[in-house]
C-alpha cells in the first residue's frame, strides 16, 4: 500500500515509518524543513518538505496514496503557544483531511491522544464513550486535539474511512527528548523530589506503534481506539523505575495547591527565557487526575495487545545504559 505520513519525525512516528516499511509498504513523509530525518531515512520513498498547514503542498503530496496515517502535533500545553497550537493540531488536521478528500484517499488514520477523550472520575477507567470532561478545564492542548478529532472525522462526508487512534502517555527507549524519559534519568540522579497524586496510563511506543497498524488493517470507519497500557499512579511509576535503576525513592506527593504555585513559577521564569516551562498551569491542573483507559475495544476489535510494565522500563534503561547516560548497574 502507498501511504502517507505525517508526523513520522516524532517520536511515536518514527516506530511507526519503521513498521509500516517493515510490512511492505511504500511510505512518503511531510517533513519540516528543520525536521531530523536521519533515523526514518532508511524506511521513506520520498520526503515532501513543507508544514503540515499549508494545503497547496498538502494536496499534492498526497495524491497518489492509499491512506494517510497522520500524526503531526504540536505537544505544548502552554497557552502562551495557543495560537500555534491550535494552527498544527486543529488546522493542521483539516488540511490534511481536505487534501485526502480532495485526493481520493481512501483512508485517514488519525493518530490522537488520550488527552481528546476525557479522564477517570472515578477508578473506573475511561473508554470510548465516556463523556469528555476535559472540556470544563479550559485545557489548551486537550481541546486542540478534541477539536483535530471533530476535523479529522468531516472527510467522512467524502468518502475517506477516517480512524481515530488514542494512545497514551508514551514510554520507550530512544525516548531521549520525551520529558519522561528525562524523568527515569532525573529519578536516577536523585533530582525528582515527588510526584503528582494522579495517575497515567503508561503506554510503550512500539504497542501503540503496532496497533496503529492493526488500525490501518482492521479499524472499522468512524471509529475510535484508545491504545494506552497500564494504569498507575504516579508514586508507583516514579517508585517502579527507580526500584529497577537500583536507587532509593525518597519523593512524596505534591498537593495540587503545591503544583499550581510551582507552575505559576515555572510559566513567570519562561516568559524571560522564552523556553517552554517544565511544568505549566494546564498540567498542574491535570495533575491530580487519574488519567486511565481501558483499551478492551481495541484489544477485542483489532488484536492489540500491550506488554509488561517492567519490559518497557528494562528497555528504556538498556538504551540509556548503552547511551551512557546511566550507569551500568
Amino acid at each position: 500500500m502507498r501511504i502517507f505520513l505525517t508526523g513520522a519525525t516524532g517520536f511515536l512516528g518514527s516506530r511507526v515509518a519503521y513498521l509500516l516499511a517493515e510490512a511492505g509498504h511504500t511510505l512518503a513523509a511531510l517533513v519540516r524543513p528543520s525536521g531530523n530525518r536521519e533515523a526514518i531515512t532508511p524506511y521513506i520513498s520520498q520526503f515532501i518538505v513543507g508544514d503540515v498547514t499549508d494545503p497547496i503542498v498538502l494536496s499534492k503530496a498526497v495524491e497518489g496514496h492509499e491512506a494517510i496515517v497522520h500524526m503531526a502535533a504540536d505537544l505544548s500545553h502552554w497557552k502562551r503557544h495557543r495560537d500555534r497550537i491550535y494552527r498544527t493540531n486543529v488546522i493542521g488536521t483539516r488540511v490534511v483531511a481536505e487534501a485526502a478528500k480532495t485526493a481520493g484517499v481512501a483512508i485517514l488514520i488519525h493518530v490522537s491522544s488520550v488527552a481528546a477523550v476525557g479522564y477517570a472520575a472515578t477508578d473506573t477507567p475511561v473508554t470510548e464513550t465516556t463523556p469528555n470532561n476535559f472540556v470544563p478545564l479550559h485545557l489548551v492542548y486537550h481541546e486542540s486535539k478534541r477539536l483535530a478529532e471533530a476535523e479529522a472525522a468531516e472527510a467522512m462526508d467524502d468518502g475517506v474511512r477516517v480512524i481515530i487512534v488514542n494512545p497514551g502517555t508514551l514510554y520507550g527507549p530512544r525516548d531521549l527528548s520525551h520529558p519522561f524519559g528525562h524523568t527515569m534519568l532525573e529519578i536516577a540522579g536523585g533530582k525528582i523530589p515527588g510526584h503528582p497524586t494522579g495517575g497515567l496510563s503508561v503506554t510503550d511506543v512500539d504497542d501503540a506503534a503496532s496497533g496503529i497498524l492493526l488500525a490501518l488493517a482492521k479499524g472499522e470507519n468512524g471509529q475510535r481506539y484508545l491504545m494506552t497500557g497500564h494504569n498507575l499512579p504516579y508514586e508507583q511509576i516514579f517508585r517502579r523505575q527507580a526500584e529497577m535503576i537500583g536507587v532509593p525513592y525518597t519523593g512524596h506527593a505534591f498537593p495540587p495547591g503545591l503544583m499550581q504555585l510551582a507552575a505559576r513559577a515555572f510559566e513567570i521564569r519562561s516568559r524571560f527565557t522564552g523556553q517552554e516551562p517544565r511544568l505549566t498551569l494546564d498540567n498542574a491542573k491535570i495533575a491530580p487526575l487519574r488519567m486511565w483507559y481501558d483499551s478492551g475495544k481495541a484489544i477485542r476489535s483489532l488484536g492489540y495487545r500491550f506488554r509488561p510494565l517492567d519490559e518497557t522500563f528494562e528497555r528504556m534503561i538498556r538504551h540509556y545504559r548503552d547511551a551512557g547516560l546511566l550507569p551500568v548497574g
